[in-house]
């Protein structure tokens, strides 16, 4: 089936990192997608460059993991943030950065990648571009949106040749930025509060080799007396990514941001180096106020905004996206009921938000270290109050969500000295299903067993035939689900010999139970379907 043969199930506005995510893993579920984009080509200036070890999971997931990968900075720029008067001048402090460490770790099958936004969304469009189930166009601008009982209405124009058509889909999603039309039609807010500051983004070729040296960096402040400026290498060679703090809400002249990065470099005479785009911004961190109306929802910058200090709001749009998707793909399928959608803004908005404030907590912190080196008060000090700036674990992987369709947790969390920074895995209802390797060669992880489905995992020690059946039932009726069974080498303290863990097409942890609980088998089995999003029709006919 291709997507000229049948009405796109599932429309997305906005053709960005978020948007191709959405389609990819929406036609992963077999639903059609019809992607629209205002712009011509893919983003050419980017605002966004770590992908964290999550989003790299979805990467894996989606079989790019080592195209991103590939354009990465790699190790030896991604171990310390540094802050000094000038790139080749006194050094205030060196900060280490595990989170943005490219080595590998014991807590995910993938790395976490300092890359640039253009270069993730080409891969993507890529991909995008060879799923049959994919409508993907450009110089597309949707409007006069509508919805009814059964579907949104909207109208698509191409830019180029004028020509309009009229859009029917079951459900859309709007992952058109901070600026997004789909979020003023459903009457959604962003509760954001505007910071301090205005930036300017300068993309630009050079050479700055002589000035770095070997003190590299995932980010290289420099506190000069004309201002802050922050330099973020792109491709570790000559592809540069400036943000210039300015005292105005407008663009300021080229000429002065080219002295503006002279003398934050260090450098006695004109650095030779190619413009490419400019761009400004204010920090303006927000959270939407809903994530949805009815049939069509927001995601991305759409639903939330965070300050870009520590790759808070590409990293928070996936893990959102990555929420939503699987949920549209069973209700369009009839496979489970609309309420389920409820869920996304339920489970969603509080990791959300989490995430808003961590981004804020950095950004003070790194004001913080900059007040006490102008002031001239104790940096040490300063230093430690910044020390979270990429060392938050705890916060990306950490995690827990919270729904109907999720169970409750009857243990309390266990203690932790730090959350932000320690990562802690555990088999927890509403937490990411933790890593553990399938096979010697450290080749495939449990992770790689999700995608696109329930799993129910299962111990050594449990017996197959008990499950074996109603997951082929379930399996019949066209609902995706899997019976896998662990092999003895990947049981042990997170999943044990006895367990089962029922885990959602997004990775989350629904429900885990012991088989030597003293429940029945017939009990057992009533459990997995009440974690299950089924529709009541599926529920009679099932009869487990």
């Amino acid at each position: 089936m291709t997507i000229a043969d049948t009405q796109p199930r599932i429309c997305i506005v906005g053709c960005g990192p978020i948007g191709l995510v959405g389609a990819l893993l929406l036609a992963r579920m077999g639903v059609p997608v019809t992607i629209v984009e205002r712009r011509d080509e893919l983003n050419t200036h980017p605002r966004s460059r770590f992908v964290d070890t999550n989003t790299m999971e979805i990467m894996r997931e989606l079989g790019v993991e080592k195209d991103v990968e590939a354009t990465g900075l790699g190790p030896d720029w991604t171990s310390f943030n540094r802050f000094a008067v000038a790139l080749n001048g006194h050094q205030i402090a060196a900060i280490p950065s595990p989170t943005f460490h490219t080595v590998p770790r014991e807590t995910s099958p993938c790395l976490p990648v300092m890359t640039c936004q253009d270069y993730v969304e080409v891969i993507l469009a890529d991909l995008a571009r060879n799923e049959p189930l994919i409508d993907m166009r450009f110089s597309t601008e949707a409007s006069n949106l509508s919805q009814d009982e059964s579907g949104v209405s909207l109208t698509l124009k191409n830019l180029k040749s004028g020509e309009a058509e009229q859009l029917r889909a079951d459900y859309l999603v709007g992952a058109d930025g901070p600026g997004s039309y789909t979020r003023t039609f459903i009457g959604a807010e962003l509760d954001d509060e505007a910071r301090s500051g205005h930036l300017q983004d300068v993309i630009f070729d050079a050479d700055l080799s002589p000035w770095v040296e070997d003190r590299k960096g995932a980010l290289l402040y420099a506190f000069t007396e004309a201002g802050i400026v922050i330099f973020q290498p792109l491709d570790g060679k000559r592809r540069w990514r400036c943000q210039v703090g300015i005292g105005t809400p407008d663009l300021i002249d080229e000429a002065i941001i080219r002295e503006r990065i002279r003398i934050a470099a260090g450098a006695d005479t004109p650095i030779e180096m190619t413009i490419n785009s400019m761009s400004k911004w204010q920090p303006l961190p927000g959270n939407c106020t809903r994530y949805g109306k009815d049939r069509i929802f927001v995601a991305g910058d759409a639903a939330h905004i965070a300050i870009p200090a520590g790759g808070m709001g590409n990293n928070s749009g996936f893990l959102g996206m990555r929420n939503l998707a699987w949920k549209l793909a069973l209700v369009v399928k009839g496979l489970a009921p609309e309420t389920l959608l409820d869920s996304y803004f339920t489970e969603h908005h509080p990791i959300a938000a989490e995430r808003i404030a961590g981004g804020v907590s950095i950004y003070e912190g790194v004001i913080g270290l900059l007040m006490a080196h102008m002031q001239g008060r104790d940096i040490d000090k300063a230093t430690q109050g910044a020390s979270h700036y990429a060392e938050y674990d705890g916060l990306i992987m950490g995690y827990e969500m919270a729904s109907d369709w999720i169970a409750p947790n009857v243990v309390p969390v266990p203690a932790n000295a730090d959350p932000f920074r320690n990562f802690q895995p555990l088999v927890r209802n509403g937490r990411r299903a933790p890593h553990v390797w399938l096979d010697s060669r450290k080749a495939r992880s449990v992770l790689d067993l999700l995608g696109g489905r329930y799993v129910l995992l299962a111990g050594a020690d449990v017996a197959e035939d008990d499950w074996a059946r109603p997951i082929a039932t379930l399996q019949e009726v066209g609902f995706p689900i899997a019976l896998e069974m662990l092999p003895a080498s990947a049981c042990g303290e997170l999943y044990a010999p006895d367990s089962l863990t029922l885990i959602r097409p997004d990775g989350i942890t629904a429900d885990r139970w012991s088989v030597t609980a003293g429940t029945s088998v017939d009990q057992r089995r009533d459990r997995l379907c009440v974690r299950l999003p089924l529709t009541e029709t599926l529920q009679k006919e099932l009869a487990l």
